[in-house]
């Protein structure tokens, strides 16, 4: 038996005869004789009876029909779920990142993508960049950001984002008027710094002793949300990615460009095991024109 014969006979069943479930399936009324007749026949039961010129369903035919209706119901939530998912409202979504993407900018790309999709369930885990990169490795994830390693042949990844460090002061700083801050300007300031195995910390220290200008460093730290608010607090100015300034614009911090450039580059990297989903399809659409976005704000600094 097939699903085309149990449509026909759960057609007639709830029409009540052969001529409305034809109409009711679109079919002709030979059509769906044929069809309940080669039912009978691999079913090995005789589910209808004739009286008069109509159809009657005989005990066996009902008790049939008992468990083709519970059947349907199932089939009908199984192409609920389909719909859903291929219409993106149901699915779970897991991203890793490293802070200066996973503290401001993926939170609001994400509650983006919510609004749009509420059904989707998001899982945001933000770690050290070594912390993601283990995660990663263990392809139990969607999407992955990381600071770009060159020959990293662990991971299925591609450029996510590439920029310039920014210099950060605090409202009202002297340097604040300068569009672009060099390394004799910061001669003497106190500079909050990146610890150092970081390959920002570590661009910055070369391009000042190359300058022969030294940093007055006297306080550094893993994060660069945190470093922001030691800027607001008054501690110190410093060089950090755009991405983790951007989140305390508003709050009485300054960016400006810094010269020579601090290039920062970030790669997304996705499960290389297993394909993507439709879900993280759409995520990735609304993350690209959210990243292009603040892009362009980081080019008018």
């Amino acid at each position: 038996m097939n699903l085309r014969q149990i449509e026909v006979f759960q057609a007639v069943m709830r029409t009540g005869s052969v001529t409305a479930g034809a109409e009711l399936l679109n079919l002709s009324q030979p059509a769906v004789s044929r069809q309940i007749e080669r039912l009978e026949k691999v079913s090995n039961l005789t589910l209808f009876r004739r009286v008069g010129r109509g159809l009657q369903p005989t005990p066996e035919g009902l008790a049939f029909y008992e468990e083709v209706k519970r059947s349907f119901v199932g089939l009908q939530n199984l192409r609920h779920i389909a719909d859903t998912i291929s219409n993106f409202n149901t699915g779970h979504l897991r991203i890793t990142s490293l802070p200066a993407l996973g503290f401001g900018f993926l939170p609001r790309v994400i509650s983006r993508f919510s609004a749009e999709y509420p059904g989707v369930d998001v899982s945001l885990q933000v770690r050290s960049s070594g912390s993601v990169r283990a995660v990663t490795l263990t392809q139990e994830f969607d999407l992955g950001f990381l600071p770009s390693v060159s020959n990293d042949n662990e991971h299925h990844s591609q450029p996510f984002a590439s920029v310039d460090a920014v210099c950060i002061l605090p409202t009202g700083h002297r340097l604040s008027n300068k569009v672009v801050i060099e390394p004799a300007d910061l001669t003497g300031l106190p500079f909050i710094g990146l610890v150092k195995d970081d390959t920002t910390r570590r661009q910055v220290d070369r391009i000042f002793e190359d300058a022969g200008v030294p940093l007055t460093q006297h306080i550094e730290t893993q994060f660069a949300a945190t470093i922001c608010n030691f800027v607001l607090g008054g501690a110190g100015v410093s060089i950090i990615s755009p991405f983790a300034a951007a989140d305390f614009i508003g709050t009485g911090l300054v960016m400006r460009r810094f010269r020579p450039a601090v290039r920062i580059d970030y790669q997304m990297v996705a499960p290389s095991m297993r394909p993507q989903s439709a879900v993280t399809r759409k995520f990735l659409s609304v993350l690209m024109e959210e990243r292009d976005k603040i892009l362009l704000g980081f080019d008018a600094i």
